[in-house]
């Protein structure tokens, strides 16, 4: 028991810092977050100057390089992954529904990619120099790129329905919507 006694009363008792051990904290030196004007780089002294170039390379030096581009492999095979996954969640949204009778029951799936380029090589629609937001696959060809997506329930299946399917894509963010209709 003494044991434990003298553990609280060790823990207890805040341990007051040596007058040899304080010494002042270092500033960091700051780096200003607006760059600055060309007025402003003439008239600053040749010294700061130098300073200034210095601080500017280091904080380059400090961000992570950009990742290499992909290969035509690699780009095939993250696009083969990414249409897994949207064949699946596709998938997983095909519920009965009253409206699954005449062939209306919609269904979308948003999703994200970090390289436009495989989203490009998922959907084999050209780049193009003219951006696009919104476009319509039709059927024969989401088929033969996703395959034939379809759900088994009691007495029958499901399977996506329609002329086409919707294809909406935003660069800026990197994020896709595929949206279309499925029924029996």
């Amino acid at each position: 028991m003494s044991g434990l006694t003298d553990y609280l009363t060790q823990s207890d008792t805040k341990r007051k810092a040596d007058e040899e051990d304080v010494s002042p904290a270092t500033k960091k030196a700051r780096t200003s977050d607006k760059p600055k004007t060309l007025r402003q780089l003439q008239s600053m002294p040749l010294d700061d100057l130098a300073e200034y170039a210095f601080s500017l390379q280091e904080q380059l030096a400090a961000r992570p390089p950009a990742p290499p581009p992909l290969s035509d492999e690699e780009l095939e095979a993250k696009a083969v992954q990414l249409i897994d996954i949207c064949r699946r969640e596709i998938k997983k949204q095909m519920k009965w529904q009253p409206s699954c009778k005449r062939g209306t029951t919609k269904w979308s799936y948003q999703g994200m990619v970090p390289n436009e380029d495989v989203f490009y090589r998922m959907v084999r629609i050209e780049k193009g120099n003219k951006g696009w937001k919104k476009k319509q696959m039709p059927m024969a060809d989401f088929r033969r790129r996703f395959g034939h997506v379809e759900a088994s329930i009691r007495y029958g299946t499901l399977m996506i329905t329609g002329d086409h399917v919707n294809v909406q894509w935003d660069p800026e963010e990197k994020t896709f919507k595929l949206s279309g209709t499925y029924g029996l």
